[in-house]
């Protein structure tokens, strides 16, 4: 930890000792981070799921859907299945600006992906100039660089970049979603690693995630993951 960041923690504990925060889901004051202890021990982690698409199953095992029609991608994780409260928090983070829950969520991944075989780098999914404007912050950047200080993987945002500025995926139904997002992506840099980790905030139908992989595939990529904050389970209308 260099200075800058030792003196911010140091700050930011001595605030927080004079000052408790409210828990964003239940109000109740606390010291440190976004929720108290009660309400992140009852977050809806995944649990079993297939190992390809992250899929939630009874175990861990390849799903019906990836035996005979896997996605590009050669591995996804996900740490939380997206259902209450997880689904507000995400939508908290994303149009309410509270930017201290990447922390929350980054934490939570990087306890459960510590032990996995580490990529060359993390790819976040980028987002349209015009979209990032309006936002101002892309949140599968930001989730990028807080995994990437958590388990010491470098972020590359130099190789993706979205061209076609399309509608969110979330305002669209299901059966739309893939056309919306075909070629919405191109490679800003062939100079890929081997190994990746593309990160996004959810995982739902995957056509995102899809589109970008066949790309980086196509690069010359070799070995393909995915991970996300949520996966959305069956029938979820979501993001």
């Amino acid at each position: 930890m260099d200075l800058l960041s030792t003196l911010t923690h140091t700050i930011r504990q001595l605030y927080s000792n004079l000052m408790p925060i409210p828990c964003l889901l239940c109000g109740a004051p606390h010291h440190e981070g976004c929720l108290c202890d009660a309400c992140q021990a009852h977050l809806p982690l995944l649990g079993a799921a297939c190992p390809r698409c992250a899929s939630p199953l009874q175990q861990v095992m390849l799903c019906g859907q990836c035996l005979h029609s896997p996605p590009e991608q050669d591995a996804s994780f996900s740490v939380f299945s997206y259902q209450s409260p997880i689904d507000h928090l995400i939508a908290t983070l994303k149009y309410r600006d509270k930017l201290a829950l990447i922390h929350l969520f980054a934490t939570h991944m990087s306890h459960h992906l510590k032990h996995r075989v580490k990529p060359d780098a993390l790819i976040p999914i980028p987002l349209h100039p015009h979209r990032l404007r309006e936002r101002g912050f892309n949140q599968s950047l930001e989730l990028a660089k807080q995994l990437s200080q958590q388990l010491a993987i470098p972020v590359r945002h130099d190789i993706l970049i979205r061209v076609r500025d399309t509608p969110p995926q979330a305002s669209l139904p299901f059966s739309e979603r893939k056309k919306n997002i075909n070629q919405a992506f191109q490679l800003k840099c062939t100079d890929v690693p081997a190994h990746i980790a593309l990160i996004d905030d959810v995982l739902t139908t995957g056509h995102t995630a899809n589109v970008a992989a066949k790309l980086l595939r196509q690069a010359g990529v070799k070995t393909i993951e995915l991970w996300t904050i949520a996966r959305t389970i069956k029938h979820s209308h979501s993001l």
